[in-house]
């Protein structure tokens, strides 16, 4: 073991010794209390007020040093800087909100315990009772996901929370308060636990990592911190609140309901079918954890699927590549899955799809592509203009017209609109003709809807013009500001029940406080709202 291992377990086990003593000391004392432990006055201390004297830490993963804008919107880098603005909003000093990123999870949970360790046990009962720990743990099982950005709740990594009761050394009640009964013999550490710490510290793989930051945010509930866990949970442990954010399903749904809405579906029949191809990318490169990446490919293609599926089973939607059909299950997700760790690997399974089975050689009619991510649809959109598809996806079922839209953007950049292509034939309801090409009126392929998710700044203008249709992206204003609201809330000793946006679920014996929003759907119309006044890229970004 290092030194520096020895001495942080030494201080770990110290500060477990010191809780057991506090807490003994509080089960002493009964019907006494120091004026440093007494619980906050919800009549009298107003929420900021109880939060202008918090500490916070805040402790994320490192986002990877990128030299490009082709990468997603959904980075820490952008959630950072958010959350600081919308917890000093609630009522949080800047000056006692730190931050910390770590490159993985071994040296975050280093860090957390050497935080929990050297600021919680030498603090008083009150000072521990305003901190917060708001921690997004540094998981590696999204390697091979990062086209979707950082923000995703990993498949594999499914809420695993205590399912015992919480100790009696330290249970929370309802308005926030921290009992503290007589300590038993089972909160003292024993040889064997110290013998498990110290296997812990020398076994430096992911599996014990998250073992070691669970064990130390479960100390600092003990201490009275209040803690915070974003994206993916930690095993064992039930945090004050859990904020769960996209999940694979969510962001294949998303794509799948924007193709429904924008292809108007609804309204199609089987005499004209409407085709759409699905591509589910999987990266297979060495770095990539293939159990994470194929859980995440299987999960979003169920969300894909839940909405598709009536539509290609009633015959109102096809495959051109025949790789879906009214008998395709959700457990059929490798028939549209490839891979997609380069861009050339994209350009090469479309070019396929809409080429293999065309009986003229012309490239094949395709309505709508749901491509997962933005580096998929980038890929498709050049796909597309190398196999000649012309127009926009605004001439399909225009909603609205897009120089009015770009007009609002800037004032003076106008984009034309022409009308939706009409089928080449009047052969209405030909299974055969089933997935064949259909032309615009200059004989070209007409453009397709595109849909993806990560927002990748290079990626704007392609959504302002209409080229791909929309991109999605974590809602980082709503989240940072709920988050920084349920904080507030419980340093001010109030229910966050209380609170519309934080949901209640129960796993065994454990009560655990989500909060949640679903992803936005970025299109041209609101991409004025969503990113540019939000900051998130500028005019020049979007083409504009």
């Amino acid at each position: 073991m290092s030194t520096r291992g020895k001495h942080s377990l030494a201080r770990f086990l110290a500060l477990a010794t010191a809780t057991v003593l506090t807490m003994t000391s509080a089960a002493c004392g009964e019907g006494h209390q120091d004026a440093g432990t007494t619980s906050i006055d919800t009549d009298k201390v107003s929420t900021s007020s109880a939060a202008a004297k918090s500490h916070v830490m805040i402790f994320t993963p490192s986002d990877g040093i990128s030299i490009s804008s082709h990468t997603p919107l959904n980075k820490w880098a952008k959630f950072v800087p958010a959350i600081t603005k919308s917890l000093t909003g609630a009522g949080f000093q800047s000056k006692n909100i730190k931050v910390r990123t770590d490159g993985n999870l071994s040296k975050q949970s280093d860090d957390v315990q050497d935080y929990v360790v050297n600021q919680l046990s030498s603090a008083s009962d009150d000072t521990n009772h305003h901190t917060i720990l708001i921690v997004a743990p540094a998981t590696s099982a999204n390697k091979g996901n990062e086209q979707y950005g950082d923000y995703v709740t990993n498949p594999t990594d499914a809420p695993k929370y205590d399912t015992q009761k919480p100790s009696d050394a330290a249970r929370r009640t309802t308005d926030g308060a921290l009992d503290k009964p007589s300590a038993s013999s089972s909160d003292k550490p024993t040889q064997t636990q110290n013998e498990n710490d110290q296997d812990n510290t020398d076994n430096n793989d992911e599996v014990t990592a998250g073992k070691r930051l669970s064990k130390t945010l479960k100390l600092a509930k003990k201490a009275g911190a209040r803690t915070v866990v974003l994206a993916n949970p930690l095993a064992g442990f039930t945090p004050d609140i859990f904020v769960s954010m996209s999940t694979p399903r969510q962001i294949g749904m998303l794509q799948a309901q924007q193709l429904v809405s924008k292809l108007a579906l609804e309204k199609t029949t089987k005499m004209h079918p409407k085709s759409i191809e699905v591509m589910i990318p999987v990266a297979a490169d060495a770095d990539s954890n293939l159990n994470a990446t194929q859980a995440f490919s299987e999960e979003a293609f169920a969300g894909i699927w839940e909405v598709l599926q009536p539509y290609f089973k009633d015959g109102r939607a096809i495959s051109p590549s025949k790789k879906l059909s009214a008998a395709t299950t959700q457990a059929d997700w490798e028939s549209v899955s490839f891979k997609a760790s380069r861009t050339a690997e994209v350009k090469t399974e479309l070019n396929n799809r809409l080429t293999a089975s065309s009986k003229d050689g012309k490239p094949l009619h395709v309505d709508g592509i749901v491509s997962m991510n933005d580096f998929v649809s980038s890929a498709a959109v050049d796909e597309l203009t190398s196999l000649k598809y012309t127009g926009t996806a605004a001439d399909i079922n225009p909603e609205i017209e897009v120089s009015g839209i770009v007009g609002t953007l800037t004032g003076k950049h106008n984009l034309n609109k022409i009308a939706p292509p009409k089928p080449k034939d009047s052969k209405e309801g030909d299974a055969s003709d089933e997935g064949q090409a259909q032309t615009d009126s200059n004989g070209d392929m007409a453009w397709p809807i595109i849909t993806g998710y990560g927002a990748y700044t290079d990626m704007m203008p392609d959504v302002v013009n209409g080229k791909q249709w929309m991109t999605g992206m974590e809602n980082i204003q709503k989240l940072t500001r709920d988050i920084a609201g349920a904080t507030a809330t419980m340093e001010a000793g109030k229910k966050l029940t209380e609170l519309p946006y934080v949901k209640t679920t129960t796993v065994g014996n454990a009560t655990i406080n989500i909060i949640h929003e679903k992803p936005l759907a970025v299109s041209a119309s609101n991409l004025k709202h969503l990113l540019i006044e939000p900051g998130y890229i500028s005019l020049a970004d979007a083409g504009l």
